[in-house]
């Protein structure tokens, strides 16, 4: 274990180069720590944590200074499989008639993702009984009506033939068009698209919550999945779907529609220097393969008029395109902090991506608190028997 964090601590730097990376390690390498205080001691000090973006609740960019490689994917497996939320776990099919198969239809709907806080429910432990503490309900209902025979075109449909009344320049379609966009947004009736059969779209939103026990109390604002416009099943006249869903806690361990991130990610963070200045036409072609890192400013330097500057290394993708000119591979070095992770969030949407992020502190920390016990229990062990 010594042995690992003296390699992973020795690292200074990733140097790209144009077909591979190659590792430059510190010299002198910095000495192991003797014991786990002066280990905590070294990471304290060293550690920074901070917020780069996070433009609505969904998506969050931050950044970690000072910690191992081992510790940051911890957390990023932990976000992925670890933090818990509720999905739909079994589905009770009392009628379908539609073409979708009851094992189709029943994947489909655990897949909706539902908008509610997992903190609120217990888990539901083997042997349990289903109760309002645990279980959420939904239930489905949807059946598609036959064509009217009277039925023609609506005064919805009835638009000009005039082109600039047309999006696409084709009535037929801008009809069938503004019809489904009524038909979902209104009442979710049957779709008639031109020379296509008589069908009707249920959505996610046709989800009904059903409240159980105090559940109504509890959750005054009703529970929805987080979109309603998910395409459950497409039913043809005369068809039905009746079902009875209930929702569980768990995690991604368990399967991946528990977990509560689209993508959990990190980088490392990009060193960029220019060895030696690029001027003109050579830094507006740098400027174009390595967008928004590098920065043309005017300047009066030996009849040059603009030369680049670093601006903006955050926005480095570690492209080498810069390295087919033969000038700029001599001009720009690029290199990987070891220890500076960037870490990027975007939640399903069941949780917030910054709550994702301090489930995921709350997980990594009863672990390592997990671990201090055993260490202890093991170490009054081998006391007892010496």
């Amino acid at each position: 274990q010594k042995k690992i964090v003296a390699m992973s601590s020795a690292v200074k730097h990733y140097d790209i180069q144009e077909h591979c990376i190659n590792k430059v390690y510190k010299t002198p390498a910095p000495p192991i720590p003797k014991d786990g205080d002066e280990f905590l001691d070294r990471l304290k000090s060293d550690f920074k944590m901070r917020i780069l973006e996070h433009e609505d609740k969904n998506h969050l960019v931050f950044e970690m200074i000072g910690i191992d490689v081992s510790l940051a994917n911890a957390l990023r497996r932990i976000m992925i499989a670890e933090v818990p939320t509720m999905a739909i776990e079994h589905v009770y099919m009392w009628n379908n008639s539609g073409i979708v198969h009851d094992e189709v239809l029943a994947h489909r709907v655990g897949l909706v993702p539902i908008n509610v806080d997992p903190r609120m429910f217990e888990d539901f432990l083997e042997g349990a009984d289903a109760t309002d503490k645990n279980t959420l309900v939904f239930r489905l209902n949807v059946s598609c009506g036959k064509k009217p025979n009277n039925e023609s075109k609506t005064d919805s449909m009835n638009i000009s033939n005039e082109q600039e009344q047309s999006t696409s320049g084709n009535p037929e379609a801008d009809a069938a068009a503004m019809e489904a966009s009524s038909a979902y947004h209104a009442t979710r009736s049957a779709t008639e698209v031109p020379n296509r059969p008589y069908t009707k779209h249920v959505y996610s939103g046709d989800l009904e919550w059903m409240p159980q026990g105090n559940q109504q109390q509890r959750f005054p604002n009703g529970i929805r999945p987080v979109h309603e416009d998910i395409l459950l099943l497409k039913l043809r006249p005369g068809q039905q779907v009746e079902l009875e869903a209930h929702a569980r806690k768990s995690n991604g361990r368990d399967h991946a529609k528990y977990s509560p991130v689209a993508t959990a990610s990190y980088r490392l963070m990009p060193h960029v220097e220019l060895l030696h200045d690029v001027y003109d036409e050579l830094a507006d072609e740098l400027d174009m393969v390595e967008p928004g890192v590098f920065d043309i400013v005017p300047c009066d330097e030996n009849g040059h008029t603009r030369k680049a500057k670093v601006a903006n290394p955050y926005a480095c993708t570690m492209s080498r395109n810069f390295m087919r000119n033969k000038k700029l591979k001599d001009a720009v070095k690029i290199t990987r902090v070891p220890d500076h992770f960037i870490f990027s969030i975007e939640s399903v949407g069941m949780l917030p991506a910054a709550t994702i992020l301090a489930e995921a502190l709350r997980v990594l920390k009863a672990k390592a608190e997990t671990v201090v016990s055993l260490c202890h229990e093991y170490t009054e062990h081998e006391n007892l028997e010496d």
